[in-house]
């Protein structure tokens, strides 16, 4: 199964999904929500593709060694687990320069771009040539969320591992990660003994400048004078802070990036070391689509600028460097019509020469702009390019989007010499929540339907949302109802007006002469009377109990721009209306308490809840991604805030218990038709395929032990 494969089956669940909450009755109603959710896919519009783009290269670590640029012992440090250097990006290479020349910069490379290292290796390479540090932390690295903290501690783990399991040698750079999932144990230790580096987020930042038993990890010291560097590159620090880094710095916006530019001003009172250099990172941070090169570099610089309380120009914004993987450049027509029929090339060498290759790097990956640079594309859809390739080439577009497909997947499983990919492509798929059908107050052979939200439909008519039965399918509008007073000025004079139900509102309007309620198009056939109010709703003397008295739908016959009478009048449609809470269903008969929302008994097209959707999701992407092409599977999750993030881990968490819960009885009554109440529990539990090892707190548990049984 490719990618594309992957992406069809998962959209096919959600698209299941989604209509399993939707039941329409009215056969027009049906066949437009259908068209709106096949064909025209209104809540997934066609994928995005885009090409990871291939970064150019710069020196080996052992090169700038040899250069006395760093350290050898520092180049020794930044070697694969075989033990092969390091090889640099262009980028990377760029930002090392201008830190070993003591000056600050942002780095605004894409996704995957190897940014850390930017700042990694020379703040470890000054660490190792200058190790005195009085004691105090040297380098301050600041991530937005604590997994980022999490991952970069391992990624530096990883590199001490290799290091001592190389040399022999203990790793000669000390590093911690200090956040609130710090024990008090470990946190005394760091006290004691505070490490060089260290990774923390804004919030503990702030903490270690008031906390009193924190304030020592920054404070500043004096240190034994520094050794000079080889060739006098560098600078020489005192006590303090040398390295002050910022990672993800188009987080911090608004109000919060104001709080933190405040907080790095405070830092920089409090423990900056004479020279503190100053480091942000960011794939996200540009200007303008269309801005120069130049115009982006100065709006960084002015961003870094303001938020650091420190001086930048454009020449310390470093950007990635791109250059084409194929060779030739872009193909002509002929090769392009010439490789839509050829076999797909089978090596990388023939790949990097292929036509349709060639064109789809600079369709989906990047794309000349001033200087000659390469910069990146964005995204596309491929059903866009196949239509661009059939112009260019002079085939049928069917065939021009097989090929794309066969040429992407070829790229992705062919590999380069570095190891990566040759085309290492993004699939990026948006799905929105259903949107609330709307139509138009008319006959049901002449309404018009819409899912764009407008409340005008011209000519004077309204849309009104429409919500759906539940059990029968009918719908109703969702409306807010206002009377117009007699004209004796007592009560409702039988006329008024009925208003579209805000979306997303259940309790209505806050103005009280607004009644939220639902109105049904009276059928042409077999129409409701009260003769079908529910048996339930009568005493034992044939009267409607106060109860239900109130809740008897009345007609009212309503004008397409919302008005209507309770008596009937030209250009205007009967329909049944009945106060919220939603009462009785004038179709099916079922007929609810005020105690149930309204939610329960009506059903619009988006029904689905955003955790369930995202399970849905989640799910559909690990079962199938099994059968996928590639190495490995893994699905990260990201939100907005913590409590949105607990949210969904429990809610998936509840659903793979209540889903292996289901099948394991589902199981146990195949297997067995006819259980007893007293054998449903135990036959579930065999059927669950778990051991007494994976429940319990003991897995060295006797499973023929009394315990274990109980």
């Amino acid at each position: 199964m490719s990618i594309f494969d992957l992406h069809q089956q998962v959209i096919a669940d959600y698209r299941d999904f989604v209509r399993s909450f939707i039941l329409v009755a009215d056969e027009r109603a049906r066949k437009f929500v259908d068209g709106a959710l096949g064909k025209e896919a209104r809540l997934w519009p066609d994928f995005l593709l885009q090409l990871s783009p291939a970064y150019a290269r710069g020196p080996t670590v052992d090169e700038l060694a040899a250069q006395g640029v760093i350290d050898w012992q520092t180049a020794e440090i930044f070697r694969t687990p075989q033990g092969e250097p390091f090889r640099l990006y262009q980028h990377q290479w760029e930002a090392i320069q201008l830190a070993q020349r003591g000056q600050s910069f942002v780095v605004t490379s894409g996704t995957g771009s190897g940014k850390t290292l930017c700042y990694f290796l020379p703040i470890i390479d000054n660490l190792v040539r200058q190790p005195a540090t009085g004691d105090r932390v040297a380098a301050l690295i600041v991530y937005p969320m604590n997994a980022l903290v999490n991952s970069q501690q391992l990624a530096l783990e990883n590199l001490k591992q290799n290091y001592e399991g190389r040399t022999g040698r203990p790793f000669p750079v000390t590093f911690a990660k200090y956040t609130g999932d710090t024990s008090e144990e470990a946190r005394e230790e760091l006290r004691r003994h505070p490490p060089q580096i260290m990774l923390t987020n804004y919030v503990m930042a702030e903490l270690l400048l008031v906390r009193p038993e924190d304030q020592r990890f920054l404070d500043r010291a004096t240190p034994s004078p520094p050794a000079p560097l080889p060739k006098g590159e560098g600078r020489l620090f005192g006590g303090g802070l040398r390295f002050l880094v910022f990672d993800e710095l188009h987080t911090y916006r608004g109000r919060q990036g104001a709080d933190v530019a405040m907080l790095i001003r405070r830092l920089k009172e409090r423990c900056a070391a004479p020279g503190l250099v100053h480091i942000g990172t960011s794939a996200t941070m540009v200007a303008n689509r269309d801005a120069t090169p130049k115009q982006r570099r100065a709006t960084v610089a002015d961003f870094a600028q303001r938020f650091f309380g420190h001086t930048f120009d454009a020449s310390q914004v470093v950007e990635e460097t791109l250059e084409p993987l194929t060779e030739g450049g872009m193909p002509s027509r002929e090769e392009l019509a010439e490789a839509l029929t050829a076999p797909l090339p089978t090596t990388l060498a023939d790949f990097r020469r292929n036509a349709i290759a060639r064109w789809a790097e600079f369709e989906f990956g990047v794309e000349p702009e001033e200087g000659g640079r390469l910069k990146r594309r964005v995204p596309r859809t491929l059903a866009a390019a196949a239509q661009r390739l059939a112009e260019a080439s002079g085939s049928d577009v069917a065939t021009c989007e097989s090929r794309l497909r066969d040429v992407l997947i070829r790229g992705g499983n062919l590999v380069r010499d570095d190891g990566g990919r040759a085309f290492a492509f993004k699939l990026h798929q948006f799905i929105g929540q259903g949107r609330a059908l709307f139509a138009t107050i008319e006959s049901a052979g002449q309404r018009e339907f819409s899912l764009e939200g407008q409340v005008q439909a011209g000519g004077g008519r309204v849309f009104v949302p429409i919500k759906f039965c539940r059990q029968c399918g009918q719908d109703y509008y969702h409306v807010l109802r206002t009377d117009l007073p007699s004209p004796s000025g007592r009560g409702a004079g039988g006329e008024g007006r009925f208003l579209p139900h805000p979306i997303g509102i259940d309790s209505g309007s806050d103005d009280d002469s607004q009644h939220p309620g639902y109105l049904m198009l009276a059928p042409a056939e077999n129409d409701w009377s009260e003769d079908r109010i529910p048996e339930e709703w009568y005493d034992s003397k044939g009267r409607l109990t106060r109860t239900w008295r109130d809740r008897v739908p009345e007609p009212v016959w309503v004008a397409p721009d919302g008005t209507y009478s309770t008596q009937p009048r030209a250009g205007a449609v009967k329909m049944w209306w009945q106060g919220a809470p939603f009462s009785l269903c004038l179709s099916c008969g079922d007929f609810y308490t005020a105690r149930e929302r309204d939610f329960a008994k009506l059903a619009s097209l988006s029904s689905e809840a955003r955790s369930s959707a995202t399970t849905v999701l989640a799910t559909s992407l690990l079962r199938h991604a099994a059968t996928a092409d590639g190495p490995r599977d893994k699905l990260l999750s990201f939100t907005d805030n913590r409590q949105d993030a607990s949210l969904q881990a429990g809610h998936f968490n509840d659903f793979v218990h209540v889903s292996l819960i289901r099948c394991a009885l589902y199981a146990a009554l195949r297997q067995t038709p006819e259980l007893t109440s007293d054998q449903v529990a135990q036959r579930v539990v065999a059927s669950c395929g778990l051991g007494i090892r994976d429940i319990a707190r003991n897995p060295e548990l006797d499973p023929q032990s009394s315990a274990a049984r109980e």
